[in-house]
């Protein structure tokens, strides 16, 4: 997990690493003290820090395409693709982590223009889900593709053309609180996790354990909201889940084989490893478990 301070460590980045992470974005300028963050993720990250900026700042973001989760102030929220989501954030630390092949836009608008244009800001988190053919939608893909084109930002910009990202900037900001407005705002609807699909590939071998990052790809969700789910349905995380199945597997198979053959079967190259973990779960060591059952101990506990 990578720490991240205020926003302008982004801009130290070189220019030879900007957009292959969400360590260095794309930023892009505009008038009146906004600007334009577009995040590229081929693989999922984590990272934390806090939001230091010197005065609160509405952030507007819609997540293009992935998913994403992002914890403050103890609470955690679960975006995926085409959810918009407004935020004043300020002295806030956070903990944020994303899918593979993901992107999204962001723009961050000053608490002085806010003011200027009279808008209405909610310290709460808001969010909305928009349709792929949305102008919504179609408005940010064109505001991302521009600040990608111009990722040394205003400088190299003529003025129709800072005039135009300035209006894509405004114009999506006005969709923004249009749809996110207390009136019309509702809970985005989330298609269901294949929970029984990430059962299956937990329980298909035991020798090793998928990755929790592949599993959410595989469901299209950040690992954290696969994990909360996961835990809900299951009374447990997944890990902890195939952990368990694993040892009752163990038990079954100390009726016949030894204990190092049955450690070295469920991908232990550790004996000592193994038998602490069947101890966690049944209280005793596998040669005991084994002596109870009236099998042939194993030389090694």
């Amino acid at each position: 997990m990578t720490l991240i301070g205020p926003t302008p460590v982004h801009r130290a980045a070189a220019p030879s690493t900007i957009g292959p992470s969400l360590h260095a974005p794309f930023i892009l300028d505009l008038p009146c003290g906004l600007n334009t963050k577009s995040f590229v993720a081929p693989r999922s990250d984590q990272l934390h820090g806090c939001f230091n900026e010197p005065d609160a700042i509405l952030h507007c973001s819609i997540i293009l395409s992935g998913a994403c989760s992002m914890t403050t102030n103890g609470k955690s929220h679960h975006f995926q693709a085409r959810d918009v989501i407004l935020a004043t954030l300020h002295q806030q630390t956070f903990s944020f982590e994303n899918s593979d092949e993901f992107s999204a836009l962001e723009i961050h608008v000053p608490g002085h223009f806010l003011k200027t244009m009279q808008l209405p800001v909610s310290e709460k988190i808001e969010c909305q889900a928009v349709e792929l053919q949305s102008k919504t939608f179609k408005v940010a893909r064109e505001l991302f593709l521009l600040s990608q084109n111009n990722a040394t930002g205003a400088a190299s910009c003529t003025a129709p053309e800072q005039l135009i990202r300035f209006g894509l900037a405004t114009t999506l900001l006005g969709y923004a609180l249009t749809h996110t407005s207390p009136k019309t705002a509702t809970p985005p609807a989330y298609s269901p996790i294949p929970l029984e699909k990430v059962r299956q590939a937990l329980l298909q071998r035991y020798d090793r354990a998928p990755a929790i990052t592949d599993l959410a790809q595989m469901c299209q969700v950040s690992p954290t909201r696969l994990k909360q789910a996961f835990k809900k349905q299951f009374g447990c995380g997944p890990y902890s889940f195939y952990q368990i199945h694993r040892m009752e597997h163990a038990s079954r198979l100390l009726h016949s084989n030894s204990v190092t053959e049955t450690a070295m079967e469920l991908g232990y190259s550790n004996i000592s490893h193994f038998s602490a973990a069947f101890q966690k779960q049944f209280g005793c060591t596998p040669s005991q478990w084994q002596r109870t059952m009236g099998t042939k101990p194993d030389i090694t506990s």
